[in-house]
């Protein structure tokens, strides 16, 4: 239902000063360092859907725009039929001795701002979407049970859905599409992998968009092996078009 086609986010902002001063005290608090949010993935696959689709359809969000309290405090998410994240994923913990706490990274916004996308948080989404692209690391990784219990969730879910996969499931996504390992930025191919998926033809069936780019990929001999494009799947309804 929703009036809006597409919303692209990612190329999170520097960490601010506060939060670069405190870099000791987050290690002690088990805390991401700040190192992680100083490696931003490129927002060129974002632009490259927006001149696809058409800057009147698509919105992109990068830098400071990008931060969880501005995704927080938005009540117009429901009203998009595609949604990409273009940014790293955390599903493991920063150390051994931490606990996991799957999350998005994002730009640091106001006070009370951690510079994440938590479970929790994305759970608690209202949204609308055809389609949830996570263009980030691990994504479809495991989620740990006290981070699915903290969400609300006290049962199911399997290795498909338990990392941030289940999350956006759960706020209301039909389809998400995510990776199952840290797929590296080498020769490009998580993004040539996204963009081959917004050049399809008109009315092309998702599931079909990404086994054209998977096997593109794989024709190409510097991303020819699976590390580079096996990691990704579509869970979900992957029927529809992602371009109509």
């Amino acid at each position: 239902r929703g009036k809006q086609t597409y919303l692209g986010v990612g190329e999170n902002a520097p960490p601010p000063e506060r939060i670069q001063l405190a870099s000791a005290q987050r290690d002690a608090d088990c805390e991401w360092p700040v190192a992680t949010w100083m490696d931003p993935i490129s927002p060129a696959e974002l632009k490259l859907a927006q001149s696809v689709l058409g800057a009147g359809r698509a919105n992109v969000i990068t830098q400071q725009s990008f931060s969880d309290t501005a995704l927080l405090n938005r009540d117009d998410l429901d009203d998009y039929r595609i949604l990409h994240f273009a940014t790293h994923g955390l599903v493991t913990a920063p150390r051994p001795e931490c606990p996991a706490r799957p999350a998005l990274v994002t730009s640091f916004g106001d006070a009370s701002s951690d510079g994440l996308l938590s479970f929790k948080e994305i759970f608690d989404l209202k949204l609308d979407a055809d389609l949830v692209i996570l263009s980030a690391c691990d994504t479809a990784g495991l989620a740990t049970v006290s981070a699915s219990r903290e969400a609300g969730i006290e049962t199911g879910g399997n290795f498909a859905l338990d990392g941030l996969v289940r999350a956006f499931v759960g706020a209301g996504a039909r389809s998400v599409l995510a990776s199952h390992w840290p797929v590296p930025d080498d020769f490009n191919a998580t993004e040539n992998l996204i963009s081959s998926l917004f050049k399809a033809s008109p009315g092309t069936a998702m599931n079909e968009s990404l086994a054209k780019a998977q096997r593109a990929a794989m024709d190409d001999p510097l991303t020819s092996h699976p590390y580079y494009w096996a990691a990704f799947i579509l869970l979900g309804d992957g029927t529809k078009p992602l371009v109509k």
